[in-house]
């Protein structure tokens, strides 16, 4: 296969993987992942003159952080409103465990909504099997399920911001 028939097999994979990468995040999915691992073909393929090593690393670290934040802010939202160190690993745990029971269902959205409805339970069933207040265990649920939804947006925020970034180098960026 000739360079250039590679370097445009590489550009529609990437550019195929930008809105199937959204989608994936609006799913719960790592779609930042998919993102980057187009994005890392692609520069290979044009010898990383097109997108260099440096928006590389820039991508790199957009995917880490958000997904380490994806895993934290539920943890946040639960402590931020009063929860345990418990009450935090519940969110977590049921936040996973809800996404995985609802994913069949809802036409794909099932992960979405089962990561926050598992998110609030968590948090609400272990608050309130400590404390057996129904007033702190919804406090702490709610926070577990704002946490889950910051954590969406964000996620969001940033694959959109690699989809451009990309798209600039690929179509606007000066090269020398």
């Amino acid at each position: 296969m000739s360079a250039q028939v590679l370097t445009i097999v590489a550009l529609v994979i990437l550019i195929l993987a930008m809105p199937v990468g959204l989608i994936a995040v609006v799913l719960g999915l790592p779609g930042t992942w998919l993102v980057l691992v187009a994005s890392v073909f692609y520069s290979w393929v044009t010898g990383f003159s097109v997108i260099t090593y440096q928006m590389l690393l820039g991508l790199l670290v957009l995917a880490v952080v958000a997904e380490v934040l994806e895993i934290w802010s539920g943890l946040w939202g639960a402590r931020r409103y009063g929860g345990s160190r418990r009450a935090m690993l519940g969110t977590l745990i049921g936040g996973f465990i809800g996404a995985i029971i609802l994913t069949p269902m809802l036409f794909g959205f099932g992960s979405v909504v089962g990561a926050f409805f598992g998110a609030f339970v968590g948090g609400f069933m272990v608050t309130y099997l400590e404390q057996r207040k129904m007033s702190q265990a919804m406090r702490v649920g709610w926070g577990g399920l704002l946490g889950r939804v910051f954590a969406l947006v964000f996620k969001g925020a940033t694959i959109v911001t690699m989809i451009g970034l990309d798209i600039w180098a690929i179509f606007f960026a000066q090269r020398a």
